[in-house]
Formats: structure tokens, sequence, C-alpha cells
């Protein structure tokens, strides 16, 4: 029985032609691409597009993949994916949600009382996860990213910066600014 062929060996054989060897790159690695992709996107299709896109990119430049000096393969692929969201949203020009218009007086007061509130129920949590989903809606694509990267996927500064191709004071710098976003937006509720 063949062993498991490591992601090089299937980088390689991919280069020489091997479709089932890219076959099996987009098995292992289309979970991850839809994490990546989900990042930036909540429809299944748009994800779904982005998953296409992605792969498609990543088979076309195959050959400059570096597995050995540059990075994972999991971290190209990851890499590629972020970049294929960024452009889609700069292609539809998309614009986020305002809150002022989604944000009911409800919801604000509940916003305000979540700090005190310990005892929570799920239907609290589903309320709370909207509430955060328009809160985040807020900011850009990118910062919303970023920010959940952060704190749901919880990655380290450094994978951020990696996957997203910047410097650690770059994530930094904008993981600031979005909070501050999101500082501000609370505050003209609370």
């Amino acid at each position: 029985m063949r062993g498991l062929r490591t992601d090089n060996q299937l980088v390689e054989l991919v280069i020489a032609g091997d479709q089932t060897a890219f076959e099996e790159i987009f098995e292992r690695y289309k979970r991850l691409v839809a994490i990546v992709a989900s990042r930036y996107f909540r429809r299944l299709d748009e994800i779904e597009e982005i998953i296409q896109i992605a792969f498609a990119k990543a088979f076309v430049d195959m050959s400059r993949f570096r597995g050995l000096h540059d990075r994972s393969l999991s971290s190209w692929l990851s890499r590629i994916t972020a970049n294929a969201c960024i452009d889609s949203l700069r292609h539809k020009n998309r614009r986020p949600e305002r809150l002022t218009c989604d944000l009911s007086e409800h919801e604000a007061e509940t916003l305000f009382d979540l700090a005190g509130d310990v005892q929570r129920t799920g239907e609290d949590e589903v309320v709370d996860r909207d509430l955060a989903e328009k809160l985040l809606a807020n900011l850009g694509a990118d910062d919303r990213a970023l920010l959940e990267m952060f704190y749901l996927e919880e990655m380290s500064v450094a994978e951020i910066a990696d996957l997203l191709g910047v410097s650690q004071a770059n994530v930094k710098i904008r993981s600031w600014r979005a909070r501050a976003v999101l500082r501000k937006t609370l505050k003209r509720f609370l």
C-alpha cells in the first residue's frame, strides 16, 4: 500500500502533469480554503466561487510554489485564497452595511446589557452573534477578516501577517484601527 504523499511530492507530480495529484491536493485543502474564504464572505455560493478561483490560480501557478524554503503548501493556498477574496471584493466594489440601518432600538439596548448579563441562554447567544455580525459589517471586509482571524480563529499576529503577506506591525495597526471603529460605533449606541 502506498503511503501518504507529502505536499512537495504532490506539487512535483502536478508540475509533471499528474492530474490525480492535483485532485489529492484539492481534497486535502478544500476545507482550509473554504475557511479562509468564509472570513470574507458569508454566502455559500460566494465561498464556493472563491474555492474554484483559488484552486484554479494555484493550479496555474503551481510551478512558482517554493515549498522547501518559502512556506508550506497550506500557507501558500491560504495566501492565494485571501488574495482571491480581496480581488473579488474590489471587483464587486462592495460596501459594508450601514449599522444605523440594521441596529434596532431593542438590539442597541441588548448591546448595552451585554456587559452586565452573566446568565446567557441559547437565544441570547444567537442575538449576540447577530449583533456582533452587524457591528462587524460596519468594518471593511479586510478589517473584519483580520479581527475574525485574531479573535475567532485565535491566530497569532505572526500567522495573520504571513497569511495576508504584510508585516506584523501592519497587522497590529490595522487591528487597533478596526477596534477603534467598533468602539466608536458602540459609543453611538451606549
